[in-house]
């Protein structure tokens, strides 16, 4: 059974002396260090001011990171998003994170989890309290298929969810990029390409929907960036870096048995190979273009 820990602006938090942006809520028994760690996740850069009419369309950020404590694997679920502003009329935020162990990681994989309706609050408005009973994890999914249904609809070719798949077998410490503008939802591209990985391996794949700074202590295998962040200017510099530039148009990706399952929704090999044990594979690199011309795309 799986603990959480919300974290927004509140005039009093739920340890004496606190208030402001705090910890207003987490499940009995969770440990100092795990509240430590979910509280420095749970920062957030803001685009727009409270009033601001472009609020809505800010960046979510869902993430997935792995630690070990305390000798044992956890995942951490988390949903960080500007919300309407706070008992002082000042910008906020409500911070969700989920903490997981071995036996709630369903095998439909955590970007899946994360999407399901109502998992992560997106508003907070009650008082300080402790969380008496564990989240329940429901292994309720079944396999959804390979299809990238989301990936085809915003760049015309599914099999752009085989490449970002087949980047993290060709390389798990190597990062890849996507690039993105305000408004466009990266959950279900998330997804799609971790469903072209088998159950253990997409837990073993970190990402962030809004990524800026990199946790002390994580690692992140698949960043979302806006254009303008330093961490993808440091990407582009380095031509061994997968970027998908979801702001301009794609060409058509180099094939592969993930691009394949991601256009056909066919069946995931038998023998997908291990992140830890693959050779290094060829993957595609974007041309990287000085100022790429950037177009909204709508919503999926």
């Amino acid at each position: 059974m799986a603990k959480e820990l919300v974290y927004t602006s509140a005039e009093h938090g739920l340890r004496p002396g606190t208030r402001g942006f705090c910890t207003v809520a987490y499940t009995v028994g969770m440990r100092p260090q795990i509240i430590q760690i979910l509280e420095a996740l749970s920062a957030y850069k803001n685009m727009y001011a409270v009033h601001d009419q472009r609020l809505a369309e800010s960046p979510v950020s869902f993430s997935h990171y792995r630690y070990k404590l305390v000798g044992r694997n956890l995942s951490i679920l988390s949903r960080v998003a500007p919300t309407s502003a706070d008992h002082t009329s000042r910008s906020n935020k409500v911070a969700h994170h989920v903490v997981l162990g071995n036996r709630e990681r369903i095998d439909a994989g955590p970007a899946r989890l994360a999407s399901r309706p109502s998992f992560f609050f997106d508003e907070w408005s009650r008082e300080p309290h402790r969380i008496a009973e564990p989240k329940m994890i429901e292994d309720k999914e079944g396999e959804t298929g390979t299809h990238a249904a989301a990936w085809e609809a915003l760049t015309g070719d599914a099999g752009w969810a085989g490449v970002l798949a087949y980047s993290f077998l060709a390389s798990a410490k190597r990062p890849a990029f996507l690039v993105f503008e305000p408004g466009l939802e990266l959950l279900p591209l998330i997804a799609e390409a971790l469903a072209l990985l088998i159950p253990e391996q997409r837990w073993q794949v970190t990402y962030n929907t809004y990524f800026t700074a990199l946790p002390a202590g994580a690692s992140c295998a698949w960043r979302c960036c806006l254009p303008d962040s330093e961490m993808l200017r440091e990407a582009r510099r380095n031509p061994s870096s997968l970027v998908i530039d979801l702001t301009a148009p794609l060409k058509a990706p180099r094939e592969n048995s993930l691009v394949t399952c991601a256009r056909e929704g066919t069946p995931l090999p038998e023998s997908a190979p291990s992140s830890s044990s693959s050779p290094k594979r060829r993957f595609t690199v974007l041309p990287q273009a000085s100022k790429p011309r950037l177009r909204m795309r709508p919503k999926i």
